[in-house]
């Protein structure tokens, strides 16, 4: 019994111990977080090689947030853009690139954002909705039905009877 009570006492004490130590270990990380406004850079980059948004695309987004000075980090599978903000002090565009680029054994390729190819493929995808919504009013038919009654079920239940 009085083992018992020993091991208890010493997992409570060290238990006890390990909360103490996690609190400074916050406020140094929100030290470190602290980063001046003319030293932040924002980069969008266009990330190919990705299948799916859970594993992929969170996956990017939570490695590069967790490496030092970035701010931000935002990646979007459905257009295939990753957004940073991140402290030109403390790492660079170079970093970053290549730390997507050695996740998944090299899956993912880094290259330049352009707005310009999202705008032509909402374009397009515009285009062929309107196409569909045409051909979609072309192929309709009218239809018409000759006088037609359903029986009222109580009436013919009764006369059943």
């Amino acid at each position: 019994m009085k083992k018992v009570i020993k091991i208890a006492s010493i997992s409570l004490i060290l238990s006890l111990a390990a909360c103490g130590t996690s609190s400074n270990n916050d406020e140094v990380s929100a030290e470190a977080l602290e980063v001046l406004q003319e030293n932040v850079v924002i980069a969008d980059y266009k990330v190919d090689g990705m299948v799916c948004a859970m594993g992929c695309a969170k996956t990017i987004e939570d490695e590069i947030g967790g490496m030092n000075g970035v701010t931000v980090s935002n990646v979007d599978f459905e257009s295939g853009k990753a957004h940073f903000e991140f402290d030109k002090t403390q790492t660079s565009e170079a970093d970053i690139k290549a730390k997507i680029a050695t996740l998944a054994d090299g899956q993912y390729i880094v290259g330049e954002w352009s707005e310009e190819e999202v705008k032509e493929t909402e374009e397009s995808e515009n285009i062929e909705e309107s196409s569909d919504e045409t051909s979609d009013l072309s192929d309709k038919v009218e239809v018409s039905f000759s006088n037609f009654e359903i029986p009222n079920l109580f009436t013919l239940l009764v006369k059943s009877l």
